[in-house]
């Protein structure tokens, strides 16, 4: 209670305090209101200071529907989401120095499910989810806390439902960006290589030995931008009964974006391209953790497996294509697809079950209308399949055996930013 009533005073602070501030005693009405111009719209000077403050957020509500294959799946969910962004800045000798966060919480219920594209059994009990999604401190080039990874290009950014293209952020690090004269900048980033690790099967990694070592190269123009990124994956295996030896691997993946702004079409036209390769790093191909599973069916997802003393990494790879279109200004309309696909080699794929070469499909589409400023209606459909090169047991008691499964998926939204 102590926690939530600190946490309600400084957001209340934060809101109104600049107010109090220019009644005091002696100060002119609203002195210490100051706009700031030096970073765009919306930046006011902290009273006393020469910080530049912004304050942002967003709420929104879904509805989902999905497709059911028993009694015992619910097929609506609903959600609801509020955010609350914080972004300081200043000016130094050494550039600007700023620090942002974002704070959110949803609650879900229904078809909501931890993982998606996944339709799990669940009571329908209400899920609570609260978290610091961005706190992070950029100064001299260097950016330091919790941050989307630096290997992202697309990540996500048209589409509601599925895993296209993101390598699932955001993550701690550590970065350094050099940015250089016409838009080219690189950069090399430390990164918490727990939310990259993916591991089910016979594979039993031991505790992480290196952070996940990130590069990438952007060259951001006026037509839109282009990247390349590269990581390196740490892979140390755990001793036991199975595994008393063996050294430790490296995986990998590299990853090439291109986004292209078309006002020749329409103002606010855009168009995604991207493609991925990975060898024991899956997770950075955006096809989710642990698992691909859409309807009746379920296959593992690994960056490895053990095969006596011997790591065999997994390979793969993902392609993602977007595009946006405005019909109207306030009429838009997103089209994406990706295919992603694993493949796990040598001889420990054929001792464990659903290890099998597979892959998944995901197609969609969404209109949003936008009556009013900042405020988004709209809906998304999306379509599934996943199938693989083994023939398994349905998760689904009564189903016979099958290697591939389709699924659909429907979410409506209301959304409002401030």
């Amino acid at each position: 209670m102590l926690r939530r009533t600190a946490w309600g005073f400084m957001l209340a602070w934060a809101l109104t305090g600049p107010a109090w501030a220019g009644n005091l005693p002696g100060q002119a009405p609203n002195a210490a209101m100051r706009i700031c111009s030096a970073f765009g719209s919306g930046y006011f000077y902290i009273p006393g200071s020469d910080i530049c403050l912004k304050l942002g957020g967003r709420i929104r509500f879904e509805i989902l529907v999905n497709e059911i294959w028993s009694r015992g799946q619910p097929e609506t969910g609903f959600r609801s989401r509020g955010r609350f962004d914080f972004d300081a800045r200043s000016q130094t000798d050494y550039g600007v120095l700023r620090a942002t966060m974002r704070l959110q919480s949803t609650i879900s219920s229904g078809a909501y499910s931890r993982s998606v594209p996944a339709y799990d059994n669940n009571s329908g009990t209400p899920e609570n989810n609260s978290q610091l999604q961005r706190a992070f401190i950029e100064f001299a080039g260097f950016t330091a806390g919790r941050f989307n990874s630096f290997f992202d290009f697309y990540g996500n950014d048209l589409n509601w439902g599925g895993t296209l293209g993101s390598a699932r952020g955001p993550i701690n690090g550590f970065a350094y960006t050099a940015s250089f004269n016409s838009g080219l900048s690189t950069t090399l980033s430390l990164e918490n290589p727990t939310n990259r690790t993916v591991a089910e099967g016979n594979l039993a990694l031991a505790g992480g030995w290196l952070p996940e070592i990130v590069g990438a190269v952007r060259f951001d123009q006026n037509w839109g931008s282009a990247q390349l990124s590269g990581a390196l994956h740490p892979l140390r295996p755990l001793y036991n009964d199975a595994f008393t030896s063996g050294s430790s691997q490296l995986g990998w993946a590299i990853q090439a974006g291109l986004k292209l702004n078309l006002p020749v079409l329409a103002e606010g036209d855009v168009l995604w391209g991207q493609a991925a390769y990975a060898d024991g790093a899956v997770n950075y191909l955006g096809l989710g953790r642990n698992s691909f599973r859409i309807g009746r069916l379920r296959y593992t997802l690994s960056d490895a497996y053990f095969a006596g003393n011997t790591m065999q990494l997994t390979t793969g790879y993902s392609l993602t294509a977007a595009f946006s279109h405005y019909w109207m200004p306030t009429v838009q309309q997103s089209a994406f697809a990706s295919y992603g696909q694993a493949d796990p080699t040598g001889p420990a794929a054929a001792t464990v079950s659903r290890a099998s070469k597979a892959g998944l499909w995901q197609i969609g589409s969404n209109l949003i209308w936008s009556p009013l400023k900042d405020l988004e209606i709209g809906g998304e459909l999306m379509w599934y399949q996943l199938s693989g090169s083994k023939t398994l047991a349905s998760t689904d008691p009564g189903y016979p055996p099958l290697n591939r499964d389709n699924a659909w998926q429907f979410r409506a939204r209301i959304q409002r930013d401030f």
